[in-house]
């Protein structure tokens, strides 16, 4: 797609009082609405499918997958009430959803930004005195306190949201068609703080710190089975999969969510006057970021050998059979 062939139209071509377009060729709608279909399948398909593993089959009912669980269902409700509203927008570039629900979609994105980050931050912490304080956490750690821990990031998150709003102005009035958050004067720089740095800071501290306490536990590991069992023992891939899997869950939990998210919080920070050109970028940029709400499923669930046996039993219809919930997963 090249820039200087994007073409402005109207919103209704017959009337010149709504707002601008981009107007793209047919097989271009075609691949991003296809895109578009995939990712919110997956969305949906992918963190109910989680929802549903971690809510029926009680093996699974501990902390860290309760965390999980509500992870997944705000990337759930993303997919169904956010999402299709939002890839429609980013590709049409006209909203032709009225004011009232220009009002309930920008509120429902940014709590749900919030939210999300909000999990992933906390997900980072659980995982951290997991590793690092393992009798703590399994002596004050609990199911409640869990359960608790929940209910304040939600309200949290709708807090910081209802307040947001508050102080902020979404535009509808510029022109037909038209839907647009406006924060107040410093509105860029909050969400930068408190959606980027400190959670960010958080996640990559945690996952830092959990990554050296894993490659230290492996090589005390490898120097216990070659004090006391033969050199071929001594090369099993249990120290080596520990490495690895601390280096995944470093990589890809922080290193992918920054890269989908980073660069449209760096363009939402510097740039004001929107172009035609500057215009599709951040639609590009928007559809980045909003792969994360797919990617999640699989980065917190699919790599889990759990999953994949709850899936087959979900998938299969066996979840219905007398005692499905206390099937061993593990």
């Amino acid at each position: 797609m090249e820039f200087k062939k994007l073409q402005l139209g109207y919103c209704y071509a017959n009337n010149n009082a709504s707002c601008y377009k981009l107007i793209y060729k047919t097989d271009v709608y075609v691949c991003l609405y296809i895109f578009c279909v995939v990712l919110i399948s997956v969305t949906i398909c992918g963190n109910l499918l989680v929802v549903i593993s971690i809510s029926h089959f009680l093996q699974l009912h501990t902390p860290t997958n309760f965390l999980i669980l509500s992870l997944a269902a705000a990337d759930f409700l993303v997919g169904l009430f956010v999402l299709p509203i939002s890839v429609i927008l980013q590709i049409e570039t006209c909203w032709y959803f009225g004011v009232i629900y220009c009002y309930v979609y920008q509120s429902l994105a940014n709590f749900f930004d919030v939210a999300i980050v909000t999990h992933l931050m906390l997900i980072s912490v659980d995982r951290y005195i997991a590793v690092c304080n393992p009798f703590f956490y399994s002596s004050k750690i609990t199911l409640n306190i869990t359960k608790d821990s929940i209910v304040v990031m939600w309200l949290y998150s709708f807090i910081f949201t209802f307040t947001l709003v508050y102080f902020s102005n979404i535009e509808t009035g510029k022109c037909e068609q038209y839907c647009v958050f406006y924060g107040y004067e410093y509105e860029a720089v909050v969400f930068l703080i408190f959606l980027f740095i400190i959670p960010y800071s958080v996640m990559i501290c945690s996952y830092t710190r959990i990554f050296i306490v894993a490659k230290r536990h492996s090589k005390a590991i490898k120097c216990l089975i070659e004090k006391t069992q033969s050199v071929e023992s001594s090369n099993s891939n249990t120290p080596k999969a520990s490495e690895t899997k601390a280096a995944k869950t470093l990589g890809l939990v922080v290193g992918i969510f920054m890269i989908c998210w980073l660069p449209l919080t760096l363009f939402d920070l510097c740039v004001y006057d929107i172009s035609a050109i500057l215009d599709e970028i951040r639609n590009f940029l928007v559809l980045v970021s909003e792969v994360t709400f797919g990617i999640n499923p699989i980065i917190y669930a699919f790599f889990y050998p759990w999953f994949r046996k709850a899936l087959k039993i979900i998938l299969s219809f066996k979840i219905f059979s007398p005692a499905s919930s206390v099937i061993n997963l593990l």
